[in-house]
C-alpha cells in the first residue's frame, strides 16, 4: 500500500483557497478581518506559485510547504476561537470590546488585534498592520518552534530567506491591490493614522521573518523560553499602543482630532469579486 504524495506547491494553493473561503466569509459580514485575510490569501498565492515553478529553487519544498500549512493553522485556530465567541454573543453584537472580554481559547496578540479593530475610529491600514504583527511576531516563531521538535536536524534557514524574498518581493503589489479592494478615495491617507507602514514594506517583511527566526531559538533555548514568550506575547500591543497613544502628546492629542475628522473610506467589495 502506498501513500499518495501531494506535490507542494499544491500543498500551498491548498492554504491560499481556504484563505480566499476566509475572504469571502468576511465580505459578506462586512468583518474588519477581511482585509488581513485578503493580504495572507495574496502572499500565499504568490509562495503557491514560486514553489510550482521553481523559482526560486528551494532545497526542501516539502518543509515550505509544512511551514506555511502549519503557521496557517495557527491562523484558523484563532479566527475560529473568535467566531465562536461572537456567535454566543448577544444579537451578534459588535460593540467595542477590550482584549480581556475575549476568552483564553484565543491567543493574547489576536486578542489584542481584535479589539484594535472594534473601536470606531479602526483604519484599514491599520487592521492590517496589527493582524501583520501578530501573525509574525507571535505564530510564526511558534510555528517554527513547533516544527522544530517534529523534523529531521537540518537546518532549513536557507530556505527561510528564500521564502522571505519571495513574499517581501510582492508585498508593494498586494497592498495596491488592497487599497484598490477596500478603501475609497487616497489610499495613502490611512498612512497618517498608523504613521509608519514598514512592516508591509519589502524590507519590513524581512526584518519581522528574521526575529520570528530569532525568537524562535530564544523558544527553544530553556533558559530563555520564559521571557522570550512573555515578549513575543506583548508584541502586538506594543505596537497597537505605539499608534493608537503615542507618548509624544501633542501628536497623541493631533492624532485623536484627526481621528475624528477624517472618516475610514472603507467599502466593500460586490458579490464574486475576484481575489486576482
Amino acid at each position: 500500500m502506498t501513500t499518495e504524495y501531494t506535490l507542494p506547491a499544491e500543498r500551498v494553493t491548498r492554504v491560499a483557497e481556504l484563505l480566499a473561503d476566509r475572504v469571502r466569509q468576511y465580505d459578506a459580514a462586512h468583518d474588519r478581518r477581511a482585509a488581513f485575510a485578503y493580504t495572507y490569501h495574496r502572499l500565499t498565492t504568490t509562495l503557491a506559485t514560486g514553489l510550482d515553478t521553481g523559482s526560486p529553487v528551494f532545497d526542501d519544498p516539502p518543509w515550505v510547504a509544512e511551514l506555511c500549512e502549519t503557521l496557517a493553522s495557527a491562523y484558523f485556530s484563532a479566527m475560529d476561537s473568535i467566531d465562536a465567541w461572537l456567535a454566543g454573543r448577544p444579537d451578534g453584537s459588535t460593540d467595542e470590546v477590550q482584549p480581556r472580554d475575549l476568552p483564553d481559547s484565543i491567543p493574547p496578540p489576536w486578542r489584542d488585534v481584535f479589539a484594535a479593530s472594534s473601536v470606531r475610529r479602526s483604519y484599514l491600514l491599520e487592521d492590517v498592520l496589527f493582524s501583520m504583527m501578530a501573525h509574525m511576531s507571535y505564530d510564526l516563531p511558534e510555528a517554527l518552534r513547533r516544527m522544530a521538535t517534529s523534523t529531521d536536524d537540518r537546518s532549513h534557514i536557507a530556505d527561510f530567506h528564500r521564502m522571505n524574498d519571495v513574499l517581501a518581493s510582492c508585498i508593494d503589489r498586494v497592498q495596491d491591490d488592497l487599497a484598490s479592494r477596500y478603501i475609497r478615495g487616497i489610499s495613502s491617507l490611512d498612512r497618517l493614522f498608523t504613521r509608519s507602514d514598514e512592516l508591509l514594506t519589502n524590507y519590513g517583511i524581512r526584518v519581522a521573518r528574521g526575529l520570528a527566526w530569532f525568537n524562535c531559538d530564544r523558544l527553544l533555548d530553556p533558559d530563555a523560553a520564559e521571557e522570550a514568550s512573555r515578549s513575543i506575547g506583548r508584541s502586538t500591543a506594543a505596537l497597537i499602543s505605539e499608534i493608537r497613544s503615542p507618548g509624544d502628546r501633542k501628536l497623541r492629542a493631533g492624532l485623536w482630532i484627526l481621528r475624528r475628522l477624517i472618516p475610514d473610506r472603507r467599502h466593500w467589495p460586490a458579490p464574486g469579486t475576484p481575489l486576482v
